[in-house]
């Protein structure tokens, strides 16, 4: 099988499992999952993969101070977000990971590096959440809601922000979502380079002015920057000196 194949066979199997087919579909799928032994392992599988996680996420749950993690990011789409299926496959991909990250904080270990160190640092948040994000995250063409999710943005920003200032060298924005950073709006843009996920941040708190700096954290390129009572960041698994171009390009269109 090969791997465009079973993609294929795991968001049907995983919107299977989610109660999203039509009749039609459910039964065209429980027709192949009577003739195929690979497949109905595979649905197994995935089934386990998801019970298995909650029941880890459960445990480490009741641990980590879920209070202090809810206060510090709380996530809004904008507008109708990616399906379901998408999600949890995601979710289930990027179990392993996100069960460390829950571990490292119960356990007071946040930070992918010292100069990120401080748990009130909402760059340091985005940072870690993007340890999650694939190529699929922000989807492989735009958002049909783009315009609408870029605009719900520009108001709640209070910065004028479209697909034209937003499009850098040959990058076009995919998605834009609402998230809120205690209590702040933060606003994300998402892009892919190549098959890289890329995410522009600002967040509006009434941050103070500092100058363009770009460094690698873990793995990351990352351009920061504040102005006008607004922060702004641009982060990626790519090389620091093109996301330091992308950056540079959208601080002279954005602010």
């Amino acid at each position: 099988m090969s791997v465009a194949t079973r993609e294929e066979d795991d968001r049907e199997l995983t919107a299977y499992l989610d109660g999203e087919l039509d009749a039609g579909e459910r039964q065209t799928l429980e027709a192949r999952l009577a003739m195929d032994a690979s497949l109905r392992e595979r649905l197994e599988a995935l089934r386990d993969a998801g019970d298995s996680l909650r029941g880890a996420f459960d445990t480490l749950l009741d641990a980590a101070p879920l209070a202090a993690m809810r206060a510090r990011l709380q996530t809004r789409v904008a507008a109708s977000g990616a399906p379901r299926w998408r999600f949890r496959a995601a979710a289930i991909a990027a179990g392993v990971a996100l069960v460390a990250f829950l571990v490292g904080f119960g356990a007071g270990h946040w930070g992918p590096g010292e100069e990120l160190a401080d748990r009130d640092d909402w760059r340091q948040s985005v940072t870690e959440y993007m340890a999650l994000y694939t190529q699929e995250t922000f989807g492989q063409t735009p958002s049909p809601q783009l315009g609408e999710e870029l605009a719900s943005l520009s108001q709640r920003l209070d910065t004028p922000l479209d697909s034209d200032r937003l499009k850098v060298d040959d990058l076009s924005p995919r998605r834009a979502e609402l998230l809120q950073y205690d209590g702040a709006p933060l606003g994300q843009i998402g892009y892919v380079d190549g098959a890289t996920p890329i995410a522009f941040c600002i967040l509006r708190d009434g941050e103070v002015d500092s100058a363009f700096a770009a460094s690698s954290h873990d793995g990351f390129a990352v351009a920061s920057w504040a102005q006008g009572g607004r922060g702004f960041m641009l982060i990626g698994k790519i090389p620091l000196e093109r996301l330091t171009a992308l950056a540079r390009a959208l601080k002279d269109k954005t602010g």
